[in-house]
């Protein structure tokens, strides 16, 4: 019975070493590094290993439960339906295959957005007494291609089919192999939380990550 429950203490003792190393405090930069990869770049696996890490102090019913694979799926979508609407009813339907091709080309350049994180900051939490925040004073890299005019809605109506379609299929094109680079400077914030003697680093929601990012990204477009 000896050799049995050794190894049952070994397979215990090794769970709890894993379940330590999950949910140990990580630094501002790991935490940050989380949101990004989760809700920029859409990784299902991250997403898992955020929620791990803000169960010890948000508990385990507030944590993401997201399908991102799904939710990408809806975005192009929802752009597509949204281009589509504003086309005559015949061109919208022999154009929608390619609208699709180019929404999602443009929202996967997006998801791989890189950065680099040039300096971190505590200041203090003007809403929470002795509360601190801390900033991370980000360079964000966008891929974006060469050239991004963009035809007027008005003119865009007025294109034969296969006019659009050729249009639609180069500007996929383009951001596809999306050349040019843009750097744009930009300021996050991570709320501190104290616990059991650790410092946890919270977003507070991803919402202004994925807002930023998308508006700074469009602005690149046009800029």
């Amino acid at each position: 019975m000896k050799r049995p429950m050794r190894i049952v203490f070994l397979m215990l003792l090794f769970c709890v070493q894993n379940l330590f190393a999950q949910t140990k405090a990580l630094n501002p930069e790991q935490v940050f590094g989380m949101y990004f990869d989760a809700f920029v770049k859409q990784d299902q696996n991250t997403l898992q290993k955020l929620n791990t890490y803000l169960t010890p102090f948000l508990g385990a019913e507030n944590g993401y439960t997201i399908d991102l694979k799904k939710s990408y799926s809806e975005e192009v979508q929802n752009l597509t339906n949204t281009f589509l609407t504003n086309l005559p009813k015949e061109t919208a339907v022999d154009c929608q295959a390619e609208a699709g091709e180019y929404f999602n080309a443009l929202l996967d350049n997006l998801k791989h957005t890189r950065y680099v994180v040039k300096n971190i900051q505590e200041v203090k939490n003007e809403y929470v007494d002795n509360g601190l925040l801390t900033e991370l004073n980000v360079d964000l890299i966008f891929s974006v291609p060469a050239k991004t005019s963009d035809l007027k809605l008005e003119e865009v109506k007025n294109l034969k089919t296969e006019d659009l379609k050729t249009y639609l299929k180069k500007k996929t094109s383009a951001f596809t192999k999306s050349e040019r680079k843009e750097t744009v400077k930009q300021v996050f914030k991570l709320y501190q939380i104290k616990k059991d003697g650790n410092t946890y680093y919270w977003n507070g929601g991803p919402q202004e990550l994925v807002w930023k990012l998308n508006e700074l990204y469009f602005w690149t477009l046009t800029h």
